[in-house]
Parts: structure tokens; C-alpha cells; sequence
């Protein structure tokens, strides 16, 4: 009774060793399947780290392939913006180089005769009603090509004029010539003028808001790598009344003088030398906040992403993230943006130099295009009252580069 009621001391011994060899396997199954969740863990990151570097190579190829077309897009303005009588003909050309052919036009002449041969060609585009895009052209260079169709035209005509009279025949008349189908509206002189005194603004404004750029690229990635802790955009980002100030700073002058233009455009010159500040600090506004909104949600979203392994490696996807935010916003949006404040600001001055009683005209950028533009354009409106999309003044919506005039001004 004593053995039954008592195990010998050997049994009891094994059963411990069957217990602590269960826990081993356990543990070590236990370690088995952490190390492999580690390692597939590390494989996705690995994945994602190499699909994040290959959206940012194809990303900067993208923007590389666009300062590549807006180059040629420029030196074929260029090339179509050599007057027709500067053109050589083969009868007119000089004596060919060493190199040349007899009796062939030089390759210049060749090739814009060519550019022209594909305007005539191609099928009219239809105009849709939306707003300016990032490739669309400055004013002056959207309203090139028509011109200078017209004086391709003009040349042709000259070219037939020694032919028709080696043959004894008169000149056919050439006061009236025929109009093409799809030829655009005539530019308002007011619109010409505001043109001619933006554009020379704009390199410079250009130069120096892309230095800026990089000076504050260059301080977001430094807070990035200095940051220790949460990745907020809030707390990464400079202060906003402190950006708004630089950028202010920077902007002022050539909104001074697209203000004055607008000024002198609805007649009134003198007394005021600039800008109010707080219209400079209105449109400085419409050019920053949208890139300080885009890398607030780039941050955001690179964070989201996470956990990351270490603090340098979300350093390294902040950094790529918010470096091709950058490069986008420089090569396609910053340019045409700047374009768009200059216009708005011209449009400023001319309202705010109207009479408190005038009936204002609004002068629409290019008629046809925008169906709120266009409406506004149907009748003069007393100052201070909303034209039909709402507002007293231009801009009527992003990108909009309408003006208002008194009625008796325009």
C-alpha cells in the first residue's frame, strides 16, 4: 500500500524531464516562428523601401522628361517667332557654305516650314471650359501661334507675288484676306499691355522663389534628421507666420509693380508707390500655402507607413518623400503659379483704383474658355457688388487671370 499510495522517486524524476523538454520545444517554437515573422516583417520593409526608391527614380525620370519638353515647347516659340521677312527663301538665300547643297533653303527656314505645314494640317481643337493647368503657356506665349500663322500666311502671299507677275498677271488682292476657320479672337489691348508688363517679372520672380525652394528643403530635411521622437508636420515645418513674412519679403516688389500697372490701367496714377500689404500678404498666401499643405499630407502619409526599424530609416523615407515634393513642385506647378499672382495681383490694382461708383467691365483672359469667366464678361456690374460666380474682383477661381475695368476705361 505504501509503494501505490508513493512513487518512486524515479518515476517523478521523469515525468519532469518529459515536462521541461515539452517547454523547451515549445520555446523554441515559439522563437522559430518570432525570428520568421521578423524576417518577413524585414522582407515587406525591404519591398517597400525598394518600390518607394523606384516611384522616386520613375518620378524624377517623369519630371526630367517634362523640363525636356517644356525646352522644346520654348525653343519651338523661338523658332516660330522669327518674323516672316527675316525668313530666306531659296531664290533670296546667300551663296551656300562648303557644306550646303546648291539650290536647297537652309535647314532653319526647313524646319519652321515645316512647323507651319503641321499647324495647317492638324484638325481645330475644340476649347473645354477648365482651368489652367501646370503646362499651360504664359498669356504672351498661348497668344503667339495665331499671330504668327497670320504671318506665315502673309509670307506665302508675298512668296506668290513674283510669280503672278513673271506670268503678266496683276497681283491678286491681298486687302482682304480670307479668314481661317479656325482663327482665335483678337487680343484686347488692355490684356496686351498687362502682358508686356508682366512678363519680364517673371525670370527673376522664377530665380528667386526656387532658391527660396531649396533653402527651405534644405530646413525641413535638417529638422527631419534633428527631430528625435514623433514625426509631426507641425512641428517639422518652419512657423507659418514666419514663412508668410519671407516669402512676403521676397514677392513684394514685382507685386508693387503689377499693382501699379493695374492702377495706371484704370487711369489712376501718382499718390500710390505700392502695394497694400495686406493685398502682398493675401497673394503671397495663394503661392505658399498649397505646397505647405502638399507636404504636410507627404509627411503624413510616409509616417502612416511605419513602424520602421530604426529612426534612420524613416529619416530616409521622409527625406526621399519630401525631396520629390520639391522637385515636382519647382519644375511644373511653381512657374505658371507665379504667373497667376502676378495677373492677380494687376487685377487688384485696377479694382481698387475704380471709383467707388464705377460700373467695372470684366475682361475675360481668354473668352471661350471659362463659362463663369464668360459671365461675368456679359454686362458691366457696379463696384462692390458680386458678379455672377460671386466674387467683386478677379480671380474667379484658381488660375483665373481675368481683370476688371471701368466701363469708360476699357
Amino acid at each position: 500500500m505504501a509503494d501505490a499510495d508513493h512513487p518512486e522517486p524515479t518515476e517523478r524524476s521523469d515525468e519532469e524531464e518529459r515536462n521541461a523538454r515539452a517547454r523547451a520545444l515549445l520555446d523554441e517554437a515559439q522563437q522559430a516562428a518570432l525570428e520568421h515573422g521578423r524576417a518577413v516583417v524585414a522582407e515587406a520593409r525591404g519591398v517597400r523601401r525598394r518600390m518607394l526608391e523606384d516611384a522616386d527614380e520613375r518620378r524624377q525620370r517623369l519630371v526630367a522628361e517634362l523640363e525636356r519638353l517644356r525646352g522644346v515647347i520654348d525653343e519651338t516659340l523661338q523658332a516660330l517667332q522669327i518674323p516672316a521677312s527675316d525668313v530666306p527663301t531659296p531664290e533670296a538665300s546667300p551663296e551656300p557654305s562648303s557644306g550646303a547643297v546648291p539650290g536647297e533653303a537652309s535647314p532653319a527656314p526647313q524646319r519652321v516650314a515645316e512647323v507651319f505645314d503641321q499647324l495647317r494640317a492638324a484638325p481645330p481643337v475644340k476649347k473645354q471650359p477648365k482651368p489652367r493647368s501646370a503646362d499651360t503657356a504664359s498669356p504672351a506665349q498661348s497668344r503667339a501661334t495665331p499671330t504668327l500663322a497670320d504671318s506665315d500666311s502673309d509670307s506665302d502671299s508675298d512668296a506668290a507675288a513674283p510669280a503672278a507677275s513673271a506670268t503678266g498677271e496683276p497681283p491678286a488682292d491681298q486687302s482682304e484676306p480670307a479668314p481661317a476657320a479656325d482663327e482665335a479672337p483678337p487680343i484686347d489691348p488692355v490684356l496686351r499691355r498687362r502682358d508686356t508688363l508682366l512678363e519680364p517679372l517673371l525670370p527673376d520672380v522664377v530665380r528667386a522663389s526656387k532658391r527660396l525652394l531649396h533653402d527651405e528643403q534644405n530646413s525641413l530635411l535638417d529638422a527631419v534628421r534633428r527631430t528625435r521622437g514623433k514625426h509631426e508636420a507641425e512641428r517639422l515645418l518652419s512657423e507659418p507666420v514666419r514663412q508668410r513674412e519671407t516669402w512676403t519679403a521676397l514677392l513684394a516688389p514685382s507685386f508693387n509693380a503689377a499693382y501699379l500697372g493695374g492702377r495706371a490701367a484704370a487711369g489712376k496714377t501718382g499718390r500710390v508707390s505700392s502695394a497694400p500689404e495686406r493685398v502682398v500678404i493675401e497673394l503671397a498666401a495663394v503661392l505658399v500655402n498649397p505646397l505647405r499643405e502638399r507636404i504636410t499630407v507627404t509627411i503624413d502619409a510616409v509616417v502612416a507607413e511605419g513602424p520602421y526599424e530604426s529612426p534612420s530609416e524613416l529619416q530616409r523615407a521622409l527625406g526621399t518623400a519630401i525631396g520629390a515634393r520639391f522637385r515636382e513642385w519647382r519644375a511644373v506647378d511653381l512657374e505658371e503659379r507665379i504667373v497667376d499672382v502676378l495677373a492677380a495681383a494687376y487685377a487688384r490694382g485696377a479694382y481698387e483704383a475704380s471709383g467707388p461708383a464705377a460700373m467695372l467691365r470684366w475682361l475675360a483672359d481668354d473668352p471661350g474658355r471659362c463659362p463663369d469667366c464668360d459671365d461675368n464678361a456679359l454686362e458691366p456690374t457696379l463696384k462692390g457688388k458680386p458678379f455672377p460666380t460671386g466674387q467683386t474682383h478677379p480671380p474667379a477661381h484658381p488660375g483665373c487671370r481675368c481683370i476688371v475695368l471701368p466701363a469708360e476705361a476699357s
